[in-house]
């Protein structure tokens, strides 16, 4: 219950980005006030989940930490990069004084409390039942649906009723509790994935059926009325993964049954299609696709590379890349407005951290790709973490996820159930599939038959 209070909140207050501090501030509190209540939960994770996990949650916790530490004026005026900040500084007098290796520490204490409410969801839910769990992706997808029923009241008014965050005022995307399209597209793709991965495979009612394909659905809508390219783009990601799910796990034999059921999908995904194909708002956002051209972001990729030399192999600090990008942006790329962000969560990684960074989310990614193919083979609620992860990693390559407080509550759920697949939730498809196989045959799945050489039995 903890865990979902605080994953709502995340999805109510966490929307907003960088920008809307007094709201990301909440859910920091309210996690904080959860890790301070649950210390003996935060112990247990340390000291009795997977070292590989326990340590990279250390590192990414002390990394920002660290770089607020004073250093002697030698160190930090020699450290790669600092040479505007002595030039500044000596204008002023204050040259000698001790100062962080961030060159931004308010940005970088910021980010350092945006981990909290990650790190508490992950300590709170990653010893919870399979239950639980379904639970929490059961809250996901509703969440999903939340931000859809929400966007689509204020698209309704033009975006000028209901909305969250001013920079939404007027606009022509659903943005529900987000300030950002492709972060809200973002989410309701992960919903779409909890919605594959808690699904039942076996005894399906009529009711989850229905309401399975109609939240389905809704949160496809929803995603081309962001407006968001990649998001939009990354609907192939819960596809693929229902299709795993189902072809690996149920195993289906080809009958007139199967044939009828698949045919009425593509009916109605077809008709669906065919409805919302003459909608205006539809039709803006696929138009979207033809201004790739024009894209910004890889002349600002160019840029970004650079400033990676000029501080590589220690970085800025965390935080502080709309303050160090100023000094490498080239004439020639200048645009109206300033980039704020690499779009590139990996080169801005790179950037503010160096060599650091790149080895954390290289570990990261191991990590992930290590529990992650043990889930697949598993089957089961385990898959909403693959596939969430699998999102976040893709979009991260244009755009920044991770630096929203509510896909970082959410990335520190779908760790969780990575993690604690291998202990508590078992095979999950793969039991259904020995249930159903079971019934079909008559046999009971774990039972042994009696010898007729047993001597009790003669």
């Amino acid at each position: 219950m903890q865990a979902g209070g605080l994953l709502l909140a995340g999805v109510l207050f966490g929307g907003g980005g960088s920008a809307a501090g007094l709201a990301n501030l909440v859910v920091q509190l309210l996690a904080l006030a959860m890790l301070a209540v649950n210390g003996v939960a935060v112990k247990t994770f340390f000291r009795s989940a997977p070292r590989a996990i326990s340590v990279l949650v250390a590192v990414t916790l002390l990394l920002p930490l660290l770089q607020l530490v004073p250093l002697p004026p030698a160190i930090w005026q020699a450290l790669p990069g600092r040479e505007f900040a002595v030039q500044s500084l000596e204008l002023t007098g204050g040259s000698q004084v001790w100062k962080p290796f961030s060159l931004d520490p308010n940005r970088t204490a910021i980010a350092f409390f945006a981990l909290l409410p990650a790190l508490a969801i992950l300590v709170l839910s990653w010893q919870s039942s399979a239950e639980d769990r379904r639970r929490l992706l059961m809250l996901v997808a509703a969440c999903g649906l939340l931000v859809v029923l929400l966007g689509a009241q204020q698209l309704a008014s033009g975006n000028r009723h209901l909305v969250f965050y001013a920079e939404t005022l007027g606009s022509p995307d659903l943005q529900g509790t987000f300030a950002n399209r492709n972060t809200a597209g973002l989410m309701l793709d992960a919903a779409l994935v909890a919605l594959v991965a808690v699904f039942p495979l076996r005894q399906v009612r009529a009711i989850w059926t229905l309401g399975g394909m109609a939240t389905a659905l809704l949160l496809i809508v929803g995603v081309v009325l962001t407006r968001s390219r990649s998001s939009m783009a990354l609907l192939l990601v819960p596809a693929c993964l229902a299709a795993w799910r189902w072809l690996r796990w149920r195993r289906p034999t080809w009958n007139r049954r199967l044939a009828i059921v698949i045919a009425a999908a593509v009916l109605v995904l077809a008709g669906s299609a065919a409805l919302l194909a003459g909608n205006q708002r539809v039709q803006r956002s696929f138009a979207r696709f033809d201004a790739v051209e024009d894209e910004q972001r890889p002349l600002i990729w160019e840029d970004t590379i650079v400033a990676i030399g000029r501080y590589m192999p220690v970085g800025s600090g965390i935080g502080t890349f709309d303050d160090v990008f100023q000094a490498d942006e080239s004439l020639e790329n200048l645009s109206y407005g300033r980039a704020k962000r690499a779009h590139n969560d990996f080169l801005e990684a790179a950037l503010e951290s160096g060599i650091l960074g790149i080895a954390l989310a290289a570990g990261w990614i191991a990590a992930v790709v290590r529990f992650g193919v043990q889930a697949l083979r598993r089957g089961g609620i385990g898959l909403a973490g693959v596939g969430t992860f699998a999102l976040i990693a893709l979009q991260s390559i244009t755009d920044y996820p991770l630096r929203s407080q509510t896909l970082l509550c959410l990335a520190g759920l779908m760790l969780a159930l990575l993690v604690d697949g291998g202990r508590n939730s078992g095979r999950d498809d793969e039991a259904e599939e020995v249930r159903r196989r079971s019934r079909r045959t008559g046999d009971r799945p774990h039972a042994a038959r009696p010898s007729t050489t047993d001597p009790l039995k003669r």
